[in-house]
């Protein structure tokens, strides 16, 4: 349903409920402050009817007993003048009566006046009880209110009120017509642009605007436009830095690794006894060959957007004593000590992908400046839990919604100064999904940093494409 029509009908009913609250609640009101008043008087004339007669009856009764023409007499008396109708009865007998409504023994209340309506011929009245005893007698004494005009003048009033309100009522469907169509134009010309934006129009803006909520809103919308604009223009932008990135990237790590590989190879096979030398070679030898094959699952993941992967079982203690080799001359030289704390465990994982994951993890708290770093892992029911934990620097609360973000650096100089590109978190977060797994970070500012990787190892060994690339293997 369009706003229009919702609107419309909301003030027609709003309408309709004002105008039928207001006048129920006016009839209604009306009625029972009538009706109250009726019997407030005929209790009060009840009250001074019943109160005579007991006076007139003790008179009558002092010398001689009650009968019932004394009694009919005292009422005669007791009367007077008044047209109030009434009934007396003595011990429920009926002495006298000149009332329409017809008596009801066990009605009466001793010293106090019960009453209740009666409908008689389309008439309406209060009746009024009550009874008091002299010697062994009781007497009850009743008396009448006809209100069948206090009803009847309700009746017109509500006739009169039915008038006025479908008068009103007409009135106000019309003014809501023209009040809705006025209030939701702004509307409409909101809508045209925002369709004009979603078939690819970035420049459609709203130039008529009322000075109102919907001005606000229609002026919200031109910045939120203009925003658009400029995301568009920036996106455009970031996607052709980061393609000029990762052509670099690639083009750049090919001859150095080169280099590496060959010098390496050439220092293993010399069978020279020092040991040192030869493990060192052997290092270079395995990184020089791991980076080479990582240069290309990189430019599969980021350039051409592959999202398959090949995960093969892998034991996590060999991959923690190659990451203790990889970061021990950069540990040594910055006087870092790392922990290690991971079971003997095995998981399936892309092992060039992963131990890049964690390498860069260790490797950022050590540019954090952090001098204690312990990397655990732990198995919590269907999920395998990695943490790097470090006494650095931390990250201010304000930015750690954007540090996963590409080429984004929290400590822009310190970035720098350790050669920092800003893409490690953003690569490690897209490895990580690559392996049915999620990246939790939790910084303090000046105390440090904790992350946390949560591998879904529920589908374990199906979950990875048995049909990976032969060239990464």
């Amino acid at each position: 349903m369009k706003l229009f029509m919702k609107l419309y009908l909301g003030m027609i009913a709003l309408l309709v409920f004002a105008l039928l609250t207001s006048s129920y609640f006016v009839v209604k009101t009306t009625l029972e402050q009538n009706l109250q008043h009726e019997i407030d008087s005929g209790m009060e004339r009840h009250n001074m009817m019943i109160n005579s007669f007991h006076t007139n009856l003790l008179f009558a009764t002092r010398d001689k007993p009650a009968t019932k023409n004394l009694v009919i007499r005292v009422v005669g008396l007791t009367k007077g003048t008044s047209d109030i109708p009434c009934i007396v009865a003595m011990d429920d007998a009926i002495v006298y009566i000149d009332t329409v409504t017809a008596y009801e023994p066990g009605r009466a209340e001793r010293e106090y006046v019960s009453y209740r309506n009666v409908t008689i011929d389309g008439s309406t009245f209060i009746v009024y009880y009550s009874y008091f005893s002299l010697g062994d007698i009781k007497y009850t004494f009743v008396t009448e209110s006809n209100i069948t005009g206090i009803i009847e003048e309700n009746n017109l009033l509500r006739d009169r009120y039915l008038i006025i309100y479908l008068l009103v009522l007409l009135s106000g469907t019309i003014i809501a017509l023209f009040y809705s169509i006025r209030l939701t134009r702004p509307v409409r010309r909101l809508r045209n642009a925002t369709e004009k934006m979603v078939k690819g129009d970035y420049s459609a803006r709203i130039t008529k605007i009322s000075k109102d909520e919907f001005g606000l809103l229609s002026m919200a919308y031109n910045e939120m436009a203009e925003t658009i604009q400029d995301k568009v223009d920036a996106l455009n932008l970031s996607v052709k830095q980061k393609e000029d990135f990762v052509a670099a990237f690639a083009h750049e790590t090919k001859t150095p690794m080169t280099s590496i590989i060959g010098y390496a190879d050439l220092l293993y096979q010399d069978r020279l006894p020092e040991d040192k030398k030869k493990e060192a070679a052997f290092v270079m030898l395995n990184e020089g060959l791991r980076l080479q094959a990582l240069s290309r699952k990189l430019l599969d993941i980021i350039a051409l957007e592959k999202n398959k992967i090949f995960r093969e079982e892998t034991s996590l203690s060999d991959m923690v004593m190659d990451i203790e080799k990889t970061l021990q001359v950069k540990a040594e030289e910055k006087h870092v000590d790392i922990r290690y704390d991971i079971p003997d465990d095995y998981l399936y994982l892309d092992y060039d992908l992963f131990k890049t994951v964690i390498v860069n993890l260790i490797d950022n708290s050590i540019k954090a400046g952090a001098d204690k770093i312990t990397f655990s892992g732990k198995r919590e029911n269907k999920d395998f839990i990695f943490s790097v934990s470090d006494n650095g620097i931390g990250i201010p609360e304000e930015e750690l919604g954007r540090v996963k973000d590409a080429f984004y650096m929290v400590d822009k100089s310190r970035s720098r100064a350790e050669h920092g590109a800003g893409l490690g978190l953003a690569l490690s977060e897209k490895i990580v999904r690559l392996h049915n797994g999620k990246i939790d970070i939790d910084s303090t500012y000046g105390k440090g940093t904790t992350i946390k990787i949560i591998l879904n190892t529920a589908d374990d060994p199906d979950s990875y494409d048995e049909t990976g690339d032969d060239e990464d293997e």
